[in-house]
């Protein structure tokens, strides 16, 4: 494992850079922090550079662990500083390891073939929100995302936090206009002239479209789509949080789902 204790050493500073969405980019890398992230990383084999606290190597069995495998796998390892840690990762207070990950997008002809229900987001800004609709949908046994335009990026360093690893489990990629082509149900949440969400059908290929808190689903959305649901609600509370929403709705397509296999 070789040391860096400089900031300007120029491994540190690509690694830095991956904060900025222009670098990932260019890169096609993202960071990924703390050990359960880590090792989820590890062992989907796509760990690119793995760095690790100095005097936190043996911080535990399961940290020893990690840093074989990542060895085992022909990983670039490098053991730093807490300023080098600090300048790397995105958090105030680094943890004892930090990855440079290699982006993994899914092609939406894989998300077609799967069937299922794809979870599509529409203009969602907030990456916490983001984080945690990946995070659910991973959950929710979701076959894929599709993220629209004015979607924050879920390759920023707070939203993949927010995923807890779920990112790398679940394909993710970019457009709509596949859905109808092929056989997908465009469903929209939404309140105007919409059905309760626990009286539709959700039990064929559905495309689930979740918009931002404050806009809603676009325009064109609403006009392309199937069904439209709303989630009923008792108290006095005019709307729920983007990613509460999406969960519940997600949640009702695995409930009907497993109904119908006799699962429940």
């Amino acid at each position: 494992m070789k040391e860096l204790s400089s900031v300007s050493n120029p491994i540190v500073k690509a690694a830095a850079e991956l904060k900025q969405k222009k670098y990932r980019t260019e890169q096609q890398a993202f960071l990924v922090e703390g050990m359960r992230s880590v090792e989820e990383a590890v062992n989907c084999g796509i760990v690119k550079q793995l760095f690790v606290l100095k005097g936190s190597k043996t911080a535990s069995e399961r940290q020893a662990a990690i840093i074989a495998a990542a060895a085992a796998e022909g990983v670039e390892l490098y053991e730093v500083t807490e300023p080098v840690m600090k300048k790397i990762a995105d958090t105030e207070t680094p943890q004892a390891l930090t990855a440079v990950v290699a982006k993994q997008s899914a092609a939406l002809e894989e998300l077609a073939a799967a069937g299922g229900i794809v979870l599509v987001l529409d203009r969602i800004g907030d990456p916490g929100n983001l984080g945690t609709m990946i995070r659910t949908a991973d959950a929710a046994g979701i076959s894929g995302v599709v993220l629209l335009a004015g979607c924050t990026d879920i390759f920023a360093p707070k939203a993949v936090r927010s995923t807890m690893g779920s990112l790398l489990h679940i394909p993710v990629a970019e457009g709509i206009c596949w859905a109808r082509k092929n056989g997908y149900e465009i469903t929209v949440t939404c309140l105007e002239n919409a059905d309760s969400l626990y009286q539709t059908d959700l039990q064929g290929p559905v495309a689930v479209v979740v918009g931002s808190e404050a806009e809603g689903v676009s325009d064109g959305l609403l006009e392309a789509a199937v069904k439209k649901v709303f989630i009923p609600m008792e108290g006095q509370a005019e709307s729920l949080n983007a990613a509460v929403a999406a969960g519940i709705v997600m949640f009702e397509c695995l409930r009907q789902r497993l109904a119908g296999k006799g699962k429940l």
